[in-house]
């Protein structure tokens, strides 16, 4: 942030309302007010407001008096109605909300003797059971200036342990932070904090991508000042709790919300950030060449690895074929020998049964037809029957040999798919 953007200022202070219906408005419009002493109308003298978001003191005769509640007295009056005579009023209300004091500090010499600025933002509430103590006895303005002497003094303490270009890692460092990390001391809670930066949000992300194209030394260094600034904000915020326990506020957070470096520098580290871009942008070139000519080897192995697996299937189909074939021709040549085997015995017999008798020739001629039609028919059917099994098993050797083919042929293609996802996959990764 240049230091002519900077927002205006909070000054700490109290001031005169007209009555307790206007404390909404003054406290909305005044982020800077803690204590406000409203009037009391003429129109309701017998009764009075406290409103909601308040710690509200009241007084009788110009003497504070206490609420007698369920659970005894009690300093803070409730919000809402209440009855009285003409007499009672609200005398003070303090407000419940954190106030966020913004204290800038100049001149803050580095270690390597570099005057830079560094802006702190002190998160405070003041305590219900202290309201009546710190009404009666803080001043806000003297409030502010002992705040800003306070912060002043840690703030120079921290310029002095780093440098100059780790002083940008003290941006946006939370004493919430440390604590959700195991750190300890201050009191306070996050919850009671308003200022939730985008930087706490996305803070391992964010910090990631600030530090690409870093040295490993030089990420490490970066590291070494943000936990610095961490440890001296939660330092800072036990010390102003100790110092501020009595006046009855507690500090519920401490902000390092800019740190501002001479133009030179600046200049200087960002020549530097640029050089580390394109080096970075080098870098991932190369990487990306390299990782383009694995692609490709492994795209040619695969694409071999699937040809040879295709071969492999085709060369078995040949194989279950050619046998398929061999068993065919087998099984025509015995269908021939045994209608050869019939044919000759049936000619044997009818020569038998010439030669037995010449006198039942006509007969015989007859059962020799008889005989030599049955046995070709039985022949026939023999022969129908051998060639229809041999057809069948011929057709299913064929169809299991082509569902072998085709299955090596799919998972072929499936193998080729995933390798060209994967590979799609990758470079688009890299790509983003």
């Amino acid at each position: 942030m240049a230091r002519g953007d900077r927002a205006k200022e909070i000054t700490l202070s109290t001031r005169q309302i007209i009555n307790t219906g206007d404390a909404t408005r003054a406290f909305g419009e005044d982020p800077g007010l803690i204590i406000a002493r409203p009037g009391r109308p003429v129109t309701n003298p017998f009764f009075f407001t406290v409103p909601e978001g308040f710690h509200a003191l009241v007084s009788s005769w110009g003497r504070i008096v206490d609420y007698e509640g369920e659970n005894g007295p009690t300093d803070c009056w409730p919000p809402g109605f209440h009855w009285g005579h003409p007499m009672i009023k609200v005398l003070y209300l303090v407000t419940q909300q954190a106030i966020v004091f913004d204290a800038p500090c100049r001149g803050v010499l580095t270690r390597d003797n570099v005057s830079i600025s560094i802006d702190v933002a002190v998160v405070f509430r003041v305590l219900e059971k202290d309201v009546k103590q710190f009404a009666v006895k803080v001043n806000p303005k003297d409030l502010e200036i002992r705040l800003q002497a306070q912060v002043d003094q840690a703030v120079k303490n921290l310029g002095r342990e780093i440098t100059t270009r780790d002083a940008y890692g003290l941006r946006s460092v939370r004493t919430t932070v440390v604590e959700k990390s195991g750190g300890s001391g201050g009191g306070g809670t996050p919850g009671n904090n308003p200022m939730v930066s985008d930087d706490e949000k996305y803070g391992a992300a964010a910090a990631e991508e600030k530090n690409d194209g870093m040295t490993d030394a030089e990420h490490e260094a970066a590291q070494v000042a943000q936990m610095k600034g961490a440890s001296a904000t939660q330092n800072m915020k036990i010390a102003l709790n100790r110092a501020f326990k009595s006046d009855g506020i507690e500090i519920t957070d401490v902000i390092i919300k800019d740190v501002d470096l001479p133009d030179a520098i600046q200049r200087q580290l960002e020549e530097k950030t640029n050089v580390d871009s394109r080096n970075k942008a080098q870098r991932m070139t190369q990487k990306k060449d390299v990782q383009s000519t694995t692609f490709n080897e492994v795209i040619t192995k695969l694409q071999q690895s699937n040809d040879e697996a295709i071969s492999q299937a085709e060369g078995e189909r040949d194989r279950d074929v050619n046998a398929v074939t061999v068993d065919l021709q087998k099984a025509k040549a015995e269908l021939n020998n045994r209608i050869e085997e019939i044919r000759r015995r049936a000619e044997i017999e009818v020569e038998s049964i010439k030669q037995e008798t010449g006198l039942q020739a006509a007969e015989s001629e007859q059962k020799v037809k008889a005989t030599l039609t049955a046995h070709e028919a039985q022949a026939k059917a023999e022969a129908q029957r051998v060639e229809t099994e041999t057809e069948a098993y011929v057709k299913t050797t064929m169809a299991r040999a082509e569902l072998e083919s085709a299955k090596f042929k799919a998972k072929a293609s499936i193998l080729m798919s995933e390798a060209e996802g994967e590979i799609a996959s990758q470079i688009s990764a890299m790509k983003e």
